[in-house]
């Protein structure tokens, strides 16, 4: 096992992770390294299920986005998560075709946005709080009054 999924394996393992699944906001569906599957409760109960690629974890932060389980593809732009002009300006599916969440977090979306440490100290990666930093962000996201549904 390579020392960045074995640090993943950890983080998941984690009381923090495990007490975001006991209250239901998410839930580990699968590793598949490097990718992770997690499913994560929006505001309405829907759950959308987050692909990440995690090479080279905790020292740099996965990336990923929203995906179709039974397609084995992001989803469709009919698919995504909608919301207000604050909610749509991170859960972009223009950006990257999906690929990566548009924000600090997201190890493809931080490259050639070095303002955003300065902007978004809270969402500047922290290998110490690893895997739940990224996902509690999404899932605060989609518990927003700015999230609105899929239509």
């Amino acid at each position: 096992m390579t020392p960045d999924r074995a640090a993943l394996e950890r983080d998941l393992a984690a009381p923090l992770f495990r007490e975001g699944g006991a209250r239901k906001r998410w839930r580990l569906i699968e590793i598949a390294w490097p990718y992770v599957l997690i499913g994560v409760t929006a505001r309405d109960g829907r759950e959308f299920v987050l692909r990440l690629e995690c090479c080279g974890y905790p020292a740099q932060p996965p990336t990923g986005g929203f995906w179709n389980q039974d397609r084995g593809a992001y989803l469709d732009l009919s698919e995504w998560p909608k919301g207000d002009d604050v909610f749509q300006s991170v859960i972009r599916w223009d950006w990257r075709q999906g690929a990566a969440l548009y924000f600090p977090l997201d190890r493809v979306s931080r490259t050639g946005h070095e303002c955003w440490a300065a902007s978004h100290p809270h969402l500047v990666w922290n290998p110490t709080k690893g895997i739940v930093q990224y996902v509690a962000e999404v899932h605060r996201l989609l518990n927003s009054r700015g999230y609105r549904g899929i239509t």
